[in-house]
């Protein structure tokens, strides 16, 4: 019985043993754990700071965004301008964090910002809200990680404006005319093809698609008279608005004085395409818009001529400005008609187009003259001589 209390001891000793080595082991495993738990948090501390340092700011976005668009030398700067804009309007700045801006909340209100403008045409207003999306899809694109196209569903849409609702063309001022082609400005001598382009609209009242689509073998002696052939014979490049817009029309002497059929001529000599205008032929859409008429736009704003609420100015203002001028200078109104491409608003008889021979056409035209440029064509004289 004794032996038996003594086994009962040492066996109770040996499981207090066993007890406190599996103690000591938890305690080190609680301590690992703990040690593991601290680890853990300064990991995700490290990866919080880690990522907020790589989140990039509006700026730097939008300067690789600028840097992915396929445009013209022109084109980044102006794009980029506009964004930084509107990015200021809703109360941001470029060194925010670009998390700031991609929001539904922020895009809509620029969105309704832009839908808002009324000194910009609806194209130009659907232009600008596509800028604003694509930049935040490209936020996706080049951060999968830290954006995502949820803001983006539901952005509303802008509607191109109805031409009942767009202000009405307006023909440039004496004034206007004279800062357009002030000698001085070096804006022509850059752009000489835009400088004959707004020349062939002044004398014949030609539209924009008319004038820039012109090829050589439109420039014609009728009568051993030079002319302009206006036809639409170039699927998908020219487009002329109506019937009447097809017609020729003999080139005023002022442009022959200044040198268009040199220029011309001297065009053909080293010329590898059919166009007088070698922009003309790059794209079949979207090339007159995006390589003459823009760069003119700018221009008139550099002049500060602007369109607004008073008027709508552009290449079409030309067309204007020949209009009011032929009937200042006396030309009959069935002749106007004829030469700038309307239908004819005369009597049954002046309608018969058949009577008027190239011969009259080239007097009633010659009747034309812009006094208020005078000074200025007889400089453009030398300087397009020397282009």
């Amino acid at each position: 019985m004794k032996k038996t209390i003594q086994s009962w001891q040492f066996e109770l000793i040996e499981r207090e043993k066993e007890l406190c080595k599996i103690g000591e082991n938890l305690y080190q495993q609680q301590q690992m754990l703990a040690d593991m738990i601290q680890q853990f948090k300064k990991q995700i501390k490290a990866t919080r700071t880690q990522t907020t340092k790589n989140t990039p700011t509006i700026n730097h976005v939008l300067k690789r965004f600028i840097a992915k668009c396929n445009s013209d030398s022109e084109e980044p700067q102006r794009k980029y301008n506009a964004i930084c804009k509107y990015i200021n309007s809703v109360g941001l700045k470029l060194q925010n964090k670009y998390s700031k801006f991609h929001n539904e909340h922020i895009l809509f209100s620029i969105i309704d910002i832009i839908s808002h403008r009324t000194d910009i045409k609806g194209d130009q207003k659907i232009r600008h809200a596509r800028w604003i999306s694509s930049l935040a899809k490209f936020a996706v694109f080049a951060y999968p990680d830290l954006y995502k196209t949820d803001v983006l569903v539901g952005l509303p849409t802008i509607q191109k404006t109805p031409k009942s609702a767009r202000h009405p063309h307006t023909p440039y001022s004496d004034i206007q005319l004279q800062r357009i082609f002030n000698p001085k400005r070096r804006f022509f001598r850059k752009y000489p093809d835009i400088f004959w382009g707004c020349m062939i609209a002044l004398f014949t009242g030609a539209r924009k698609n008319a004038a820039f689509t012109l090829q050589y073998k439109d420039i014609i002696q009728k009568d051993d008279i030079w002319c302009i052939n206006f036809v639409q014979d170039c699927p998908g490049i020219k487009k002329l608005k109506t019937e009447d817009s097809e017609r020729i029309v003999p080139i005023h002497s002022a442009l022959i004085k200044m040198g268009f059929l040199n220029y011309i001529q001297k065009k053909h000599h080293v010329s590898n395409t059919d166009f007088i205008f070698k922009q003309t032929c790059l794209t079949s859409r979207g090339t007159l818009n995006h390589h003459l008429a823009r760069p003119f736009f700018t221009f008139l704003k550099k002049i500060n001529i602007k369109s607004g609420n008073s008027g709508r100015y552009d290449f079409h203002s030309f067309r204007k400005n020949a209009n009011i001028a032929m009937e200042k200078c006396g030309i009959i109104r069935s002749y106007i008609d004829k030469i700038i491409g309307w239908m004819s608003t005369g009597s049954e008889g002046e309608r018969s187009y058949s009577n008027y021979t190239i011969k009259q056409l080239s007097e009633q035209l010659e009747l034309l003259r812009y006094d208020c440029l005078k000074n200025e064509f007889r400089q453009w004289k030398k300087i397009m001589s020397v282009i």
